[in-house]
């Protein structure tokens, strides 16, 4: 069954209201102009059976992976990881300064005030990689246009980037490792969930590592204007009952 919010109807009407049968007509000639598009991202999860399990991450993996990071943790010995706080200013600048998808200082630190969490790997003083999350109950996600709500024990994880003269070393995965350990002692956080552009072959091969699965997708298919918003999979944002909304 689609939901769809009221938000529609009174759009609609305030714009017979505002524009006239006339407007009306001309911006649904426009609506049915425009092209059908569809754009989707794999949904990820990684879940534990315990806190326990979380905090002893990631030894119960494959034997492989284990021997890999214990390398990368000699290799790595002088990186160092810490969450930023709304305080740590030079940490804030840094991340404005290398910030992938352009976000302003101010931006930042309202994401910070909004309860999102950084972590943040560091070589010296230089920040060579990081990754944000967002605990429950609801959230709203800019990049997909929409909110989703969470279990109590699980968080989203997102914006995960590092350097690309650091790239191929392990520390994305040290920062994962360092992330979760730091969760499950601090909040008792057993689930992750997070989303990947299907052609990031990169990060999807990272999360695999680390023995994230994908459990999902969601995506929106546009038509005429009108954007269908959908999560398909039932371990992809299970506590997010709307898994069909639409936007017009």
């Amino acid at each position: 069954m689609f939901y769809q919010s009221n938000s529609l109807a009174e759009r609609m009407f305030n714009v017979l209201k505002t524009e006239g049968i006339g407007g009306f007509s001309r911006r649904i000639e426009d609506r049915l102009r425009s092209k059908w598009s569809r754009d989707y991202v794999l949904v990820f999860s990684l879940q534990f059976a315990s806190v326990l399990d979380a905090l002893e991450y990631p030894a119960r993996l494959d034997p492989a992976i284990v021997l890999m990071l214990k390398r990368c943790q000699r290799v790595l010995s002088a990186v160092t990881f810490k969450q930023v706080n709304e305080s740590d200013n030079g940490e804030i600048d840094e991340l404005t300064a290398i910030d992938h998808w352009g976000d302003s200082r101010k931006r930042i630190i309202e994401w910070l005030q909004e309860g999102w969490c950084c972590y943040v790997a560091k070589f010296g003083n230089r920040i060579v990689a990081y990754n944000w999350t967002k605990a429950g109950p609801e959230f709203y996600e800019p990049m997909s246009r929409r909110w989703f709500t969470l279990a109590d024990d699980e968080v989203y994880t997102t914006r995960t980037f590092c350097l690309p003269d650091w790239r191929g070393r392990g520390v994305l995965p040290m920062l994962t490792k360092w992330t979760v350990n730091h969760l499950a002692l601090t909040e008792g956080v057993k689930k992750y969930v997070a989303w990947v552009k299907v052609d990031n072959v990169g990060q999807i091969h990272t999360l695999e590592q680390m023995g994230w699965s994908v459990v999902g997708c969601l995506g929106v298919v546009e038509i005429c204007g009108v954007c269908l918003h959908y999560i398909r999979g039932q371990r992809a944002f299970s506590a997010t009952k709307k898994r069909f909304s639409i936007q017009w």
